[in-house]
């Protein structure tokens, strides 16, 4: 909840085998017939379950699991395509070339396989779909040439679960000093991968003070708190310059959301739950404010991006070592989708309908599941409260080079 990324994570293990994948017959615009069933000893996909229902509460589960289908559509399925702006994917998409294209010629640049097949593709097959890239005068044209449209789970809009994040503003100092109370800390030399470290609590009641670990001083905990969740932010300093951070580790314990403990205990209802309210509740009980805070035991710890200081336009790192562009980039779960490649978005947000072509740059602890994306709004307060409201439904729908779809699923007429 509440910046469902819950910091940006490091990419996981795939999941384990499932038995088959169901693939649906391909609309008009791709003519030849796919095969019914793949046997996919080799397929990387998560067990079926029973599909989630299309509305959502305020805290619902953010794991969602996909059907077995892996369905080809056409350009013209998705809404507002026609009618977009995709000249900021094409630049971004070339950014990301620079590294996806490096990729071994013969291996799978991640993702979703069937029968042994990358369904995103192979370091040779983005070879040539970069080169292309980078001589483009038409991104429409461009895309339509180059890629195929694909949903994992679902095409139908209402499958897919949204909620979205930002680049939060905070006031800071890199000395202690009077409103500068608050610790943000680089991560600690003892911290093993995998190994569970002093929780929120320990850490906030003084665990690490002494080891000279803080970055900067914070005037602000709640604020403090909330950086933790979107794991990057820009710190505002006394002589009016801006640092950046960003994610450079975790404590390796579970994250829980305050908003569900303030259900919990019976302090807030499910319904309407939002950053903002969570803010009112702490400002009207000051003195549970650490116990509040303290039931998520985990913690982010961070480095300065000195790379982006110079650079106020560009966005934080995500998990592909790219800047994020300001609503043009979303959070994934890796095991289904591989990181670099276009993906279509389509949801209603606070401030109105966002139907765009988007890159799939970061990763996020809470992000699991092919119908599951976290959508980057930007920096600043406005991108706070407009992603701090976000959680819904809508339609998600990746694009893989054509080459690779025709490798899996046969010649396009």
């Amino acid at each position: 909840m509440l910046g469902a990324c819950a910091a940006r994570t490091a990419p996981g293990p795939g999941p384990q085998p499932s038995p088959a994948v169901v693939v649906s017959q391909p609309p008009a615009a791709i003519p030849t017939p796919l095969p019914k069933t793949i046997p996919l000893q080799s397929a990387r996909t998560a067990p079926p379950v029973t599909p989630a229902a299309p509305t959502v509460t305020a805290m619902e589960p953010v794991i969602d699991t996909p059907q077995d289908s892996v369905q080809g559509l056409s350009f013209s399925d998705l809404d507002g395509w026609a009618e977009g702006d995709h000249e900021p994917a094409l630049v971004a998409l070339r950014i990301a070339c620079e590294k996806i294209s490096d990729a071994p010629a013969d291996s799978g640049i991640g993702g979703q396989e069937i029968g042994g097949a990358p369904l995103f593709g192979t370091g040779l097959d983005w070879a040539t779909t970069c080169r292309e890239a980078q001589g483009a005068r038409n991104a429409t044209a461009y895309f339509e040439k180059n890629f195929v449209p694909v949903s994992l789970g679902g095409s139908d809009r209402g499958t897919a679960l949204f909620t979205a994040y930002y680049e939060p503003e905070l006031d800071g100092s890199r000395v202690r000093g009077g409103p500068y109370q608050f610790p943000l800390y680089a991560r600690p030399d003892d911290l093993q991968k995998g190994v569970p470290y002093f929780d929120r609590a320990a850490i906030d009641a003084g665990a690490l003070a002494g080891r000279g670990l803080e970055l900067f001083w914070l005037d602000d905990p709640i604020e403090s708190f909330f950086l933790h969740i979107q794991g990057s932010g820009r710190i505002r300093l006394p002589d009016g310059s801006v640092a950046r951070v960003g994610f450079a580790g975790k404590n390796n314990r579970a994250y829980k959301a305050v908003g569900r403990t303030l259900v919990e205990w019976n302090e807030l209802p499910l319904e309407g739950m939002s950053k903002r309210r969570i803010e009112d509740w702490i400002a009207a009980n000051p003195a549970r404010r650490d116990e509040l805070l303290g039931t998520n035991p985990s913690y982010v710890f961070f480095t300065e991006r000195e790379e982006l200081n110079a650079d106020p336009t560009l966005g934080p790192i995500g998990s592909f070592g790219q800047p994020l562009p300001s609503a043009r980039a979303i959070a994934i779960d890796r095991r289904y989708y591989a990181l670099g490649i276009p993906m279509w978005v389509d949801f209603d947000s606070p401030v109105g309908a966002v139907q765009r072509l988007t890159l799939a740059l970061d990763t996020g602890g809470a992000i699991k599941g092919s119908r599951r994306a976290d959508y980057f709004f930007g920096s600043g307060d406005a991108a706070g409260k407009a992603a701090g409201a976000t959680r819904t439904r809508g339609r998600l729908i990746a694009l893989t080079p054509r080459a690779a779809y025709e490798r899996v699923f046969g010649p396009i007429s």
